[in-house]
């Protein structure tokens, strides 16, 4: 599965042109990405018949938040799932980096309400868990279905062993999907390093270093193509 993330509709319908399989929407990607409008959500699920996560973030910075901007970011996702999207991405953490189990719990409830269907991401806010494994089971025993990690790096590559034991732990019981860096020239190490089975990226960076404004179709559809090869000759444990 190859995830784009996007906070235009632009770039959504370059990113699906190109190969991608599931969207993450956002707005401002420039910060890291906040919860898009109403209006773009709905938008993008007028364009977009592949699966759609909103990510749910209600401002840039850390991911420690007053308990106002948590009631908020519950409000925000239980809209994104009744405007139809197919999952939303959220976190949050304490002051000491360990993660918010309480807002993961009512966010679990808050969406499940909504749909049951409904997917239920962490973001990078896992990047800093302190304890990792036990993170992993514990979301497990929540009913998150993923985790968008570059693991304890500022990118995927950087992190491969990390994200090798991460998958091993999760077990086809939750995902684990590699994100931050992700090009055509690493996506095949981060995939046979991990055996993770699935990539993220805004991919307006190239392996050549060039950054861009909208994501390159070339970029995604090589990726696409090595995730695809990947695929196919890597049976799923």
């Amino acid at each position: 599965m190859l995830e784009v993330c996007v906070d235009t509709i632009e770039a959504l319908r370059i990113a699906i042109d190109a190969g991608a399989q599931r969207i993450e929407l956002s707005e401002n990607l420039s910060v890291g990405g906040v919860t898009p409008s109403a209006e773009l959500i709905q938008q993008a699920r007028r364009e977009c018949s592949e699966a759609l996560i909103v990510l749910i973030r209600y401002r840039d910075g850390d991911f420690s938040y007053t308990q106002e901007e948590l009631d908020r970011m519950l409000e925000q996702a239980a809209v994104a799932i009744r405007l139809g999207a197919d999952g939303v991405a959220l976190g949050a953490c304490h002051q000491d980096q360990s993660l918010d189990w309480d807002f993961l719990s009512r966010a679990h409830r808050v969406v499940k309400d909504v749909s049951l269907a409904s997917e239920l991401v962490v973001h990078r806010v896992f990047d800093s868990a302190l304890d990792p494994t036990s993170a992993i089971e514990r979301l497990i025993e929540l009913g998150y279905d993923r985790i968008l990690t570059s693991g304890p790096a500022l990118v995927a590559v950087d992190a491969l062993e990390s994200l090798r034991q991460w998958q091993a732990v999760a077990a086809n019981r939750l995902e684990i999907l590699p994100a931050g860096g992700v090009h055509a020239g690493n996506a095949e190490v981060i995939l046979r390093s991990t055996a993770c089975r699935q990539l993220h990226g805004s991919f307006t960076k190239t392996a050549s270093g060039q950054t861009q404004s909208m994501p390159s179709a070339p970029e995604i559809s090589k990726v696409r193509r090595i995730l695809d090869d990947y695929l196919a000759k890597t049976p799923r444990q």
